[in-house]
């Protein structure tokens, strides 16, 4: 990777690999599908470059040693790339933390590793589909207070009463 030429890369937009992963809330969140995002080089510093989420608005600085190298991209009109990483970058809530991967540009395993075009707007109902589902109970019928039945109680309770004193 040339370090000097990602240096000039800032406005450059970028989509990283691996893809963030998202949490609900934060670190120990709910995990939710990934969402392939552009982030933007925002800036450069002597041992790194900072890259912005242009719709979450998360941002961190990425280490050279944390990239692996840069691919160009074809995103139309627009100079842009993807970046491959050595580290998996999570994004939950207001926070943005980095864990090392097992290989550059492969994600750490989970259970979204055939989802593919996911789009934000179908979290919600995606997180509704794993709360548990309220259990509706069967309703009573409603009670008659014509007196009838506490009548017909009391004279059973009375005759079995006067039978078991008369054996």
């Amino acid at each position: 990777m040339n370090k000097s030429a990602l240096k000039k890369s800032v406005g450059r937009r970028v989509r990283i690999r691996p893809i963030a992963k998202r949490f609900k809330g934060g670190p120990g969140g709910l995990p939710l599908p990934p969402v392939d995002d552009i982030w933007i080089i925002s800036r450069h510093q002597e041992d790194g470059i900072w890259i912005d989420n242009t719709v979450t608005h998360h941002g961190t600085l990425l280490r050279f040693d944390q990239i692996y190298d840069y691919l160009s991209d074809s995103l139309v009109g627009q100079e842009s790339g993807f970046l491959n990483l050595k580290a998996q970058v999570n994004i939950g809530g207001n926070h943005l933390w980095i864990e090392p991967t097992l290989r550059p540009g492969q994600a750490l395993p989970d259970q979204f590793v055939n989802v593919r075009d996911w789009k934000r707007e179908d979290d919600p109902l995606y997180v509704q589909s794993l709360l548990p589902t309220p259990q509706v109970r069967a309703a009573m019928p409603p009670a008659h207070n014509n007196g009838l039945g506490v009548l017909l109680g009391l004279c059973i309770g009375i005759g079995v009463g006067v039978l078991i004193a008369n054996a």
